[in-house]
């Protein structure tokens, strides 16, 4: 493989290549190419990709040939470009834009693909070699939880962090340019991440799940930065069995599409089609508190769920559950009824009471 090593030189600098042209934009375009899975290179073996998901055979560098043409098809068909075989405008802007360093696969028959492997239990455990300067570790910890929230909420499996010295099943690192997978970061806003499919592809490092440490990351919403709940939700989907997805708008597509912290319907099926649904009781758990009242429950989005109570000082007490259980905190006010609430939109809560004048008292979150 011709692995990266001056940044972002696999992007071509400007569209109308085409069969016949020659020269270095020719050898970018044939880099990305090969760096992103459509032509064969050693990019499939490192992330455990079978040699015959491969596109083409390898073209003569620096020549757009035939196998250049028929893989940049293959390219534009996998992300619904017009399939010219040429590079025009609409191709160079897709390949500008930043994604995930694991490779595509040409799918088959389903929408989501399945590598064909995955972990022989359900019940796997993550930890840290090291973290980003960019967040504290509370962020991050919290981030790959949430990530790894959406996941098990549709399937068995569940996810314990261990510490680094227990050989977790997956570990998280935080790294810049050539790492030791085979696999360089690209400096900023090229490669953001990858993650390798489970034991036995890719060795020691089966599992694991890198993040390019020349990104800016972020768990703000907006972002200020590249999401890393975002970046990690579709990681996670690697290192449980999961290619990419040709279906647009699905997390596991390859292309970085903001804040999408929410699994799709492909998602679902994909993983669901690796590991089952998991749909199951569990037994009753103590939350704490001392209540006064009947919670008020609502969700404003998958993995998130808020619950309402009046207190034993009748205020509204307010505790919520992302990857986690929050603490209590309290809302203030002096209700004597129990609370309702209700979301009518992502990141949106209304919760409704009666006041100590019997009137309806209403108290929102956006």
């Amino acid at each position: 493989m011709e692995t990266l090593t001056k940044g972002k030189e696999y992007v071509p600098q400007a569209a109308g290549l085409k069969q016949g042209s020659k020269g270095n934009d020719v050898v970018c375009l044939q880099r990305y190419l090969s760096t992103f899975g459509y032509t064969e290179s050693a990019i499939q073996s490192a992330f455990g990709v079978a040699a015959g998901k491969a596109a083409v055979p390898a073209p003569k560098s620096g020549v757009f040939d035939d196998h250049t043409t028929q893989a940049l098809k293959h390219f534009q068909e996998f992300n619904h470009l017009p399939v010219t075989g040429e590079l025009d405008e609409p191709t160079l802007a897709l390949m500008s834009k930043p994604r995930c360093g694991f490779p595509d696969t040409r799918p088959d028959a389903a929408d989501f693909v399945l590598q064909g492997n995955k972990w022989t239990k359900n019940a796997l455990t993550y930890g840290f070699q090291n973290f980003s300067p960019d967040l504290t570790q509370a962020q991050i910890r919290s981030a790959i939880q949430q990530a790894l929230a959406q996941w098990s909420s549709v399937t068995p499996l569940t996810f314990t962090e261990v510490p680094f010295a227990s050989t977790p099943d997956m570990v998280i690192r935080f790294v810049a340019g050539d790492h030791g997978d085979g696999s360089p970061f690209d400096g900023p806003s090229g490669i953001l991440a990858h993650g390798f499919y489970p034991p036995p592809n890719g060795g020691a490092i089966a599992g694991d799940l890198h993040f390019d440490e020349a990104e800016t990351w972020t768990v703000n919403l907006p972002p200020s930065g590249f999401d890393l709940v975002a970046v990690a939700l579709h990681e996670f989907g690697h290192t449980l069995g999961l290619a990419h997805s040709t279906v647009a708008g699905a997390v596991m597509a390859p292309y970085y599409a903001g804040a999408h912290r929410n699994l799709e319907a492909d998602d679902i099926a994909g993983i669901r089609a690796l590991y089952g649904s998991g749909t199951r009781w569990y037994g009753w758990e103590s939350l704490g508190g001392v209540l006064a009242s009947g919670p008020g429950v609502s969700s404003w989005a998958n993995g998130r769920l808020d619950v309402f109570v009046r207190g034993t000082d009748n205020a509204l007490w307010h505790k919520w559950y992302q990857g986690g259980w929050s603490g209590w905190e309290s809302l203030g006010g002096v209700l004597t009824s129990s609370p309702d609430a209700v979301s009518w939109g992502s990141g949106r809560i209304d919760v409704f009471g009666r006041g100590t004048d019997n009137a309806l008292w209403h108290k929102w979150f956006a």
